[in-house]
């Protein structure tokens, strides 16, 4: 749009040449009575006057020749020709204060300052995964660099405070344990890149779970071990507690029983065995021993100076093909094993 008048830029003013005839012109252009050279844009915003009487465009005068003024009738000499010129000059797209769109980018060279505390309201904090496929999840956020050199990376993410009392919370409390394959849970130690299995989950004090049966009690699977549960209240379990019977055959020789991981065992006999001394024991452990001939039979069992019978007397174990015994036993110190055994079972 094009506009009267002087723009920023020094365009736009209203000039004014004068032009003394010495007879028989009929246009006039270039320099003027005072050696200024007549120009224009526009020939619509260009007034000529001839001895001070305005004349019409179209009709007196044209301005069909760029910076001419042409189709004068054959001038007198002394006549007097006044051309006023209005420049032009255009304005580039702008918005209005009261409000706009940019259809386009817009680069600030210095601080943008927005008032009024209506832009922050109801803001969210977003930190994306880095693909579609949540391939990288868990991966570490990096702050890139302000800078094409991005000699900045590193730098610090900061909310504003208050920050956190916004962010809506898990009402009850929750506390999940995902395991994504079936290794159980695995902490990774960050200083080493290295998985380590003593890392240890620790619950502050006053911690309290949901009550059984309502799917959302505390579950424990896989090699696990509590260190101590009761406190000085009984530990009751509403459903039954099993603990799984660990199969092995034994051939000739001596052999130890771990019973700090496994409590039950079923030994099919395929020779005469010894079951030797364990190397470690925990008083309270508890469990049963079933000791199977194989099909030929006539397999005999000795013990370690550790297992302690009733009379100090080991029992002789039923050889028939086939036979089952059974030996109870309760591990009553480091170096004791009280064992009874139940012979001959169909």
């Amino acid at each position: 749009m094009a506009y009267l008048g002087r723009s920023t830029d020094g365009f736009g003013v209203r000039d004014r040449f004068f032009y003394t005839a010495s007879g028989s012109e009929t246009s006039i252009s270039g320099a003027d009575d005072n050696s200024r050279t007549l120009k224009y844009q526009d020939g619509i915003y260009v007034d000529v006057f001839m001895n001070g009487v305005l004349l019409f465009r179209g009709t007196d005068y044209n301005t069909n020749t760029a910076n001419t003024i042409s189709g004068l009738a054959s001038l007198s000499a002394n006549d007097v020709i006044e051309v006023i010129v209005y420049d032009v000059f255009s304005v580039a797209n702008t918005v209005a204060a009261s409000g706009g769109i940019f259809t386009g980018d817009v680069t600030f060279d210095s601080n943008v300052k927005i008032l009024g505390e209506d832009y922050f309201d109801n803001r969210t904090i977003l930190l994306d995964g880095t693909d579609s496929s949540f391939s990288n999840e868990g991966s570490k956020i990096l702050l890139d660099g302000t800078d094409s050199s991005a000699t900045n990376a590193g730098d610090n993410l900061i909310f504003e405070t208050d920050t956190l009392s916004s962010l809506t919370k898990e009402d009850p409390d929750v506390i999940v344990l995902e395991d994504n394959d079936e290794n159980g849970i695995l902490f990774q130690d960050t200083s080493t890149n290295a998985r380590v299995s003593t890392t240890k989950i620790v619950l502050e004090s006053g911690t309290q779970f949901a009550t059984p049966n309502d799917l959302s009690a505390p579950k424990i699977t896989g090699v696990s071990e509590i260190a101590n549960v009761g406190g000085g209240q009984n530990t009751n379990f509403d459903n039954s507690v099993s603990v799984d019977i660990k199969a092995m055959s034994l051939g000739v020789g001596s052999h130890i029983l771990d019973l700090n991981r496994n409590a039950n065992f079923e030994l099919t006999l395929s020779g005469n065995i010894t079951l030797a001394n364990p190397a470690e024991l925990t008083a309270g452990t508890t469990g049963s021993i079933f000791v199977v001939q194989d099909g030929t039979g006539s397999r005999t069992v000795a013990y370690g100076s550790f297992w302690d019978f009733a009379a100090g007397t080991a029992p002789t174990m039923t050889t028939t093909a086939s036979a089952v015994d059974r030996i109870d036993y309760i591990v009553r110190s480091s170096t004791k094993i009280h064992a009874v055994a139940t012979l001959a079972y169909s």
